[in-house]
């Protein structure tokens, strides 16, 4: 049992108190408590005796009876530990360390937790473990943020980015290890880390506690995994791919390299894990000479963890992004030329600081600071000119933002105290300093007619004849500007275990902001309550108010400069030569008044069941309401097209949604689940307008853009087949299938036609399937997989052209995610 790291120590204390209660303490390889993890103590004849760890990985047990017990701890993400016998006395204090699961099993006789239904678990939470991240089968696998996608409740739009609970991306706080890393200034997620460097990715979008603030949306929680005793060594997809597009030609390499192990064994570990990425994009609609976008990126994730005591635990961390695209935002409407280069950099470090307290209580202290910077350069100076169907020149946007945080927390975790039950208190605080730095500079753009095909001169729009143009907008000056915010959170949390069946979580949370001046308190209030003896099946609810986070990107706005649009229209009784007739300049600018700023304001609430079907199937069904008022929105005082569009908080957000999932875990890390989410997410006022969007309309109602109604996902890692030879094959599939995303139309002019959101894309269907063989070669450990993204062939656009002219009558739809072939190499070594 060495191997499994599981370590029990029997401490007889003399001189405890007579009477005290036995203790049992619960910590992982690394010395870290583990709180939620149940203890079972078993004496045959009797009845199990079932105690669930709190924040300090301890249990007692007050009218435990002297003797010898078996001693098993179980806790999902973690393996099972059992002890057949473990003498224990009044006074005994027993200290137990389980090791987190492996890719590779380090012994033959060690088992997977397997899945139960947990009654502490009080908010509504999908997890995906990291053998999970490893295992699913999804395109892009280089990129965690693609398997998000098959986490239920969780959408990604076409540009990448996840949308939980039916909420813009900045409406849901990203923390990785416990600190928050959203992009500081527009609230995206671009914070790249290896996939395999995953313990677990959970998704808390409803009934979290008020530790929790700032997103409407919950919280997406990323935890990665720390070294060992043991010297580890992972690398994945060394060997690069070619493709045939126009030609066979480079297509990808896509390596991880990932270390692990001792500085100074049980004392000092270390973890390090490498990604890089060469991409080469192929659009077969555009011409050979000009169809490929070169992508490169590198990534690393550093940490060490000290234990400097027993009871002071020391972990810091740098991670640090790299991207460079070559033609950003390529696509067979937007050719080589113009578009920009992305160069964009980002720089995360944090040190956090764990002092667990002989009395019980635990202290959590940290600091964190991010950067994200972001370079879009321009390949010339010829004038930026559009039709319907595609582009000339040069991209005509010159930009370089960068957006900081720094992070200071604390928490303080208070020893349990009992009255008409258990109770668990804990208090904290939040301390940020956020500041967003632009410099833009703009040139003209003219829309030309669906007749236009190749550049024309710069001052066309303004010379005769000009039946050609159809708008031309000119922009003023962005002056350099600096945004900062300070922000200011506390809260206090109560885990109210009234009985083992019933659990309140009642708190409270007070945020403030030196942009919106108005401070905010957020009450909550959650429960469970186990329906049967057997703990097989359980209900949960809660409700609570949740405030946003002021956006800076929102704010800054007015800064980014104003725009000038003069309009050209044919005059149909016209009989002469020149038949155009010019309207405008109409001058679109941004203005906020801080003063009348109040906070966005959500109710959420949300009832869940869990409940235990025959043959180990775990049945998880949830409904949840979010209603936002409050919003921040850009109109104009009369709900015109053109004009000053002030910041207001008039904006409405709904989302209504029932999930349902099934989840089965069998034999060994075997895993099949499949959901299906009703759900409706709208908002009374649908357009978000700023100076680089040309659409002309006022402000309507209508569906987000990732809005899906009827959505199935499916996923599994299941045994296959085995041949005399190779032996046992392992299955991967993943499947989705939902509701096309919906999209607007336009006129020529960029107005919009109709309601925001009206049309919708094709119905989505993508199978992916792999095959996989793990074998042993030269005292090493190797998983070598290969099988088709869309096996189907099915055509899914992701881009559409949505301008309706005389020449474009219904909207067309290109960039088809057909099948690919895709394959995947691993080697797992460990010493």
């Amino acid at each position: 049992m060495r191997a499994l790291l599981l370590i029990v120590a029997l401490v007889c204390t003399a001189a405890a108190q007579v009477g005290s209660a036995p203790l049992i303490t619960v910590v992982d390889e690394n010395g870290v408590a583990v709180p939620s993890a149940w203890i079972s103590l078993e004496a045959p004849p009797q009845l199990p005796i079932r105690c669930q760890t709190d924040h300090t990985g301890r249990c007692q047990f007050p009218n435990l009876a002297p003797g010898q017990y078996q001693l098993r701890i179980e806790k999902e993400g973690f393996y099972a530990l059992q002890q057949p016998a473990v003498e224990i006395t009044r006074s005994s204090n027993i200290e137990v360390a389980i090791s987190h699961l492996q890719e590779v099993h380090e012994t033959v006789d060690v088992h997977e937790s397997p899945l139960a239904i947990d009654p502490a678990q009080v908010a509504a939470q999908e997890t995906i473990s990291g053998l999970d991240v490893i295992d699913i089968v999804y395109p892009g696998t280089h990129d965690y943020r693609n398997v998000l996608n098959f986490i239920p409740g969780v959408v990604q739009d076409q540009f990448g980015q996840p949308h939980i609970a039916g909420a813009q991306t900045y409406q849901t706080q990203t923390q990785l290890d416990g600190f928050n890393v959203t992009q500081p200034a527009n609230g995206q997620l671009l914070v790249h880390v290896s996939a395999d460097a995953f313990r677990s990715i959970q998704v808390e979008p409803s009934r979290e506690p008020a530790e929790s603030g700032k997103g409407s949306a919950g919280v997406l929680h990323l935890n990665t995994g720390i070294g060992d005793d043991h010297y580890r060594f992972f690398a994945t997809n060394f060997i690069p791919s070619i493709q045939n597009k126009h030609g066979w030609r480079f297509n990808q390499f896509l390596p991880r390299f990932t270390t692990s192990g001792p500085i100074l064994k049980q004392r000092i570990w270390y973890y390090n894990a490498f990604e890089g990425e060469y991409n080469n994009l192929v659009y077969t609609a555009l011409p050979i000479d000009q169809d490929s976008d070169y992508i490169w990126r590198i990534g690393n994730l550093s940490k060490v963890q000290t234990n400097i005591t027993s009871r002071n635990i020391l972990t810091s961390s740098f991670l640090i992004n790299y991207l460079h695209d070559q033609y950003a935002f390529l696509s067979p409407q937007s050719p080589q030329q113009t578009n920009p280069q992305d160069v964009e950099t980002a720089y995360i470090s944090s040190v956090k600081d764990q002092h667990y307290f002989n009395s019980g209580e635990l202290l959590e202290t940290g600091l964190a600071f991010s950067q994200y910077n972001l370079r879009l350069t321009p390949y010339g100076t010829a004038p930026y000119q559009i039709t319907p169907s595609t582009a000339f020149g040069n991209y005509y946007l010159n930009q370089h933002t960068s957006a900081t945080r720094w992070q200071g927390l604390a928490n303080l975790y208070l020893s349990p105290h009992y009255w008409h039950g258990r109770h668990d208190f804990k208090v904290g605080t939040d301390l940020d300093r956020l500041s967003y730095d632009a410099e833009l500079n703009r040139q003209p753009i003219s829309f030309f007619t669906a007749q236009v095909s190749a550049q024309e001169p710069a001052d066309i729009c303004f010379t005769a004849p000009q039946d050609k143009c159809i708008r031309y907008s000119t922009f003023t000056a962005a002056l350099p500007h600096e945004q900062t915010n300070n922000e200011f959170s506390a809260y206090v949390e109560d885990r109210w275990s009234v009985t083992d069946r019933l659990l309140i979580e009642p708190g409270i949370r007070f945020d403030w902001d030196s942009i919106v001046h108005e401070g905010a308190f957020s009450p909550r209030l959650a429960g469970t309550y186990v329906l049967d003896n057997s703990g097989n099946t359980k209900l949960s609810a809660g409700i609570g108010l949740v405030y946003d986070a002021t956006p800076l990107f929102l704010i800054a706005r007015p800064f980014a400069g104003s725009r000038e649009d003069i309009f050209f229209a044919t005059d149909p009784n016209c009989t002469t030569a020149n038949c155009v007739i010019p309207t405008g300049p109409f001058t679109t600018t941004f203005s906020i008044n801080n003063n009348t700023l109040e906070p966005p304001r959500f109710l959420n609430w949300s009832l869940g069941l869990e409940k235990k079907l025959p043959r180990a199937v775990y049945l998880k069904a949830e409904f949840l309401r979010r209603h936002g008022t409050n919003g921040f929105v850009y109109d104009t005082r009369n709900s015109t097209a053109t004009g000053d569009f002030i910041l207001r908080n008039t904006r409405e957000d709904h989302y209504d949604a029932f999930q349902i999932t099934l989840r089965h875990n069998f034999r060994d890390t075997y895993t099949i689940m499949g959901s299906y989410t009703h759900s409706r997410a709208r908002t009374n006022q649908a357009l978000d307008f700023n100076v680089d969007n040309p659409v002309l309309s006022s402000q309507q109602p209508g569906p987000y853009p990732w809005d899906t109604p009827n959505r199935f996902l499916s996923w599994g890692y299941l045994p296959f087949f085995s041949l005399p030879v190779f032996h046992k094959f392992e299955l991967a599939y993943s499947m989705e299938a939902r509701t096309g995303f919906p999209f607007s139309l336009l006129n020529d002019q960029h107005a919009l036609i109709g309601k925001p959101g009206a049309e919708r894309f094709p119905n989505y269907f993508s199978l992916n399937v792999q095959l996989e063989k793990k074998f042993h070669l030269f005292h090493n450990y190797w998983a070598l997989r290969g099988g088709f993204d869309n096996i189907t062939g099915r055509c899914n656009p992701y881009v559409v052209n949505n301008v309706i002219d005389p020449f474009h009558l219904a909207p067309t739809f290109a960039a088809c995610q057909g099948r690919a072939f895709t394959s995947r190499i691993r080697l797992l070594a460990r010493k």
